[in-house]
């Protein structure tokens, strides 16, 4: 599944198996009807080498990783079909020689229709490698595959920015309906976009490389596709790994009020520690009702990206930050701090926030993904008619989330706007129940936001040679996201192929428990951000605010001791210099090193809080850097002391040397300054 950060960015406890089974989930229905459609005799494709489309932005020798194509049908049930060309990609295995095994892995992507490229820097380290090669298909429709809505949602701007959260989804069901008439216009058929014709082209792939069986990797949406595989290739699978899994008949997947709740749920029953986790849950549903009662507008200037001049900001980045964050373990421990932030910039309704997150909304945006791909498939798939099928019932359970992330009418209009377009869900038997003696290990984050162990539970029964994995306290895809634990097991089980008998003891230890940081807070990311989006010459004034006594304070590092040591060599005491400033060059040394020392771990706070989560810098500085605030203070304190002691001294004992005047002044002065910034950016302690 895509991440919600998606969803923020349109704004935007780990619980026991004994107490998640109590969650609901709908019985496998294992009688519908199984009758496969009937398939035109396709040759087998030719691989076609290709330079890899990514080579200017990863870095890699020749041999290492290397690129093809595959020319396939788009759609195998018609006749007259148009051929496409998909794009597949090869990391070559870097163990040593001894320990290489010639069966692959073919590495099946998530979204549905995200770009190989990160796939490919993020595996490329991956532990499976040691032993291994991993082929990874570029799924029809994507980059290279032939992203056919490539300028998605650029084209009406008016319709990207909504009032409330059903226009939201009508705009956006709008907005993915003239890419579906302008692909089906250009010759594309939207159809053939579908999980099973994405099986098929696994299989193609497979044949074209000329591999008799090879081992099956799939995480999220890919656990999707894994199972399908299954179902359209058996025997081309020698071993199954599914990871993060959406049930081929979709279940209760889209019940997203649900997770999300669960998510909440984990966080809150486990934040015990901090301060602010006392009343964190009262003030979230606080902060939801009032952003759903009065959300806040925000004018805007950019009118090319905001047609209306303003754009509505309501409370989904308050319901789903944590959601989004709890995708990757390595972010747990700042999601109560991160809350607790947010919280606080929709108590005080804060105009730089709101302004920065406006500014957010407004463009493409990073995420590499191929929307229109992504939406054909939901809604070929049933994923959008699920959601519209369980959206009255998931926020009658989950009332949290009302108003913010859908409403059943506009999920009822996303739903028809499919079935008008002919993209309404397949015939559901090729979405059946899965059910297979396929060697298979199914593993699960136990702190999956999107898709929790609920859903792996239920697919289980159907594996007979399978083994259910639940790794505590691990986010979405535990597989990818703990390669040096993960590589040696899956290539052990690729090896054996005897679930039962496989030793995956550190998957089944998962990742500590969160421990919960106490974020130093500061609004300065917030104010400096929207500042920048605004105009970023208006950092030059911030900039040069704490440049400039930055540099003073360096070089009296640097100078001070070296003219004491110098005085030493020459044998010549400070009086007959007019040098004799001890106590104020002293304190001079000691604001420059205190004013450093805070611009020096301010930084280090920012970029640790950066490294736990990119959400997380707006919850502060890292506590490594807790002593930031306290050491700009004692920079302007020390200042002060330093301009103090020059006076008094000069008034007593007359003129002093005018370079050490000067520079001992100087210091002064930038300590001071240092502190004024950091007091008026919030980067003091008070």
């Amino acid at each position: 599944m895509i991440r919600m950060s998606a969803l923020i960015a349109s704004a935007t406890i780990w619980v026991s198996p004994a107490a998640a089974q109590d969650e609901p989930v709908d019985a496998p229905v294992r009688d519908a009807p199984q009758t496969e459609p009937t398939l035109l005799d396709w040759p087998a494709p030719e691989p076609v080498d290709f330079v890899c489309p990514f080579k200017n932005d990863v870095d890699y020798e020749p041999g290492e990783i290397s690129c093809g194509f595959i020319t396939v049908p788009e759609n195998r049930e018609r006749a007259d079909s148009r051929m496409i060309r998909l794009h597949f990609v090869k990391i070559a295995a870097t163990g040593e020689d001894a320990d290489y095994r010639e069966d692959p892995v073919i590495y099946l992507t998530g979204g549905p229709g995200v770009g190989v490229d990160g796939y490919v820097s993020r595996l490329r380290e991956h532990a499976i490698l040691d032993q291994r090669d991993l082929y990874i298909l570029e799924q029809r429709g994507i980059g290279a595959s032939g992203d056919f809505c490539p300028h998605y949602g650029q084209t009406e701007r008016a319709l990207v920015h909504a009032g409330d959260i059903e226009e939201a989804q009508r705009n956006a069901a709008e907005v993915t309906r003239n890419c579906f008439e302008q692909a089906a216009a250009a010759g594309v058929d939207l159809s053939g976009y579908n999980t099973v014709e994405n099986a098929r082209d696994v299989k193609a792939l497979r044949e074209a490389l000329g591999f008799d069986q090879w081992n099956v990797w799939g995480i999220s949406y890919g656990s999707h596709l894994g199972q399908m595989l299954a179902l359209q290739d058996p025997d081309g699978i020698r071993a199954l790994v599914i990871d993060a899994i959406v049930p081929n008949d979709l279940t209760d997947l889209m019940r997203i009020g649900r997770w999300a709740n669960l998510t909440l749920d984990n966080v809150f029953s486990t934040c015990t520690d901090l301060a602010i986790c006392e009343d964190l849950e009262t003030r979230l549903d606080a902060a939801i009702d009032a952003a759903r009662n009065d959300p806040v507008t925000v004018e805007m200037e950019d009118t090319e990206l905001y047609p209306d001049g303003e754009v509505e900001v309501g409370g989904l980045i308050l319901a789903f930050a944590p959601f989004s964050m709890a995708y990757e373990q390595d972010e747990h421990p700042a999601i109560p701090a991160v809350l607790d932030a947010l919280i606080g910039y929709y108590e005080t309704r804060d105009p730089d926030f709101f302004q920065l997150v406006s500014d957010m909304t407004g463009g493409p945006g990073g995420i590499t993904i191929s929307q229109g791909m992504s939406a054909a498939i939901r809604c070929n798939d049933g994923y959008t008619q699920a959601a519209a099928e369980v959206a009255a019932e998931d926020l009658a359970e989950n009332p949290r989330f009302a108003g913010l992330m859908m409403t059943p009418d506009g999920a009822a209009f996303e739903a028809q706007m499919c079935e008008d377009q002919g993209v309404g869900s397949r015939d559901r038997s090729d979405y059946r129940f899965v059910e297979t003696a396929i060697p298979t290990l199914i593993i699960n984050g136990g702190w999956d936001p999107v898709t929790p162990p609920a859903l792996a539970r239920y697919i289980a029964s159907g594996f007979s040679n399978g083994r259910y994995i639940e790794v505590p306290y691990a986010g979405h895809g535990p597989t990818r996201s703990m390669a040096d634990c993960a590589g040696p097991v899956l290539n052990a089980f690729f090896d054996d192929r005897d679930p039962g008998a496989l030793d995956a003891s550190c998957l089944e230890e998962g990742v500590p428990a969160p421990e919960y940081l106490a974020f130093t807070p500061t609004r300065a990311p917030v104010i400096l951000g929207a500042a920048a989006d605004a105009d970023p010459k208006t950092l030059i004034v911030p900039g040069a605010w704490a440049g400039a006594p930055l540099l003073i304070l360096m070089l009296s590092l640097v100078l001070i001791p070296f003219g004491f040591l110098a005085r030493l060599v020459d044998r010549q005491p400070a009086t007959d210099l007019k040098a004799d400033l001890a106590l104020p060059r002293l304190l001079a040394f000691l604001t420059a090193g205190t004013g450093f020392g805070f611009a020096a771990l301010t930084g280090y706070g920012a970029y640790a809080a950066s490294e736990v989560s990119m959400l997380a810098v707006i919850a502060g500085l890292h506590p490594a850097a807790a002593a930031a605030p306290w050491l700009a203070l004692g920079a302007g304190v020390l200042g002060v002391l330093v301009l103090v002691t020059l006076v008094r001294r000069r008034m007593a004992d007359g003129p002093v040397r005018f370079g050490s005047l000067t520079g001992l002044a100087l210091t002064g002065l930038s300590g001071l300054a240092l502190a004024a910034f950091a007091i008026t950016y919030d980067l003091g302690p008070l």
